[in-house]
């Protein structure tokens, strides 16, 4: 049974591709207990590229894979003002 986690905190740096075809993204959040967390976004991976900068605020509902990776299922990114 797969077991979903929300989380709240800050993007840590900016995404990274990890694999062009399926669009494939890591990303480190830190939490607001300061524990950062290493994860992957698979699905929206582009719009979330385009959409997420390091140091914005960002909620996230994520599980485990069978590899032990966490896995961004669904995502919010806080709008910035330049």
């Amino acid at each position: 049974m797969t077991k979903f986690i929300n989380v709240t905190g800050i993007l840590g740096a900016e995404p990274k591709v990890i694999k062009q075809v399926p669009p494939m993204l890591y990303i480190p959040i830190i939490t607001v207990d300061g524990q950062t967390l290493h994860c992957l976004v698979v699905q929206h991976a582009l719009d979330f590229l385009y959409r997420a900068r390091a140091g914005a605020k960002i909620a996230v509902y994520r599980h485990y894979n069978q590899r032990h990776q966490f896995v961004i299922n669904k995502y919010f990114v806080q709008a910035q003002v330049s």
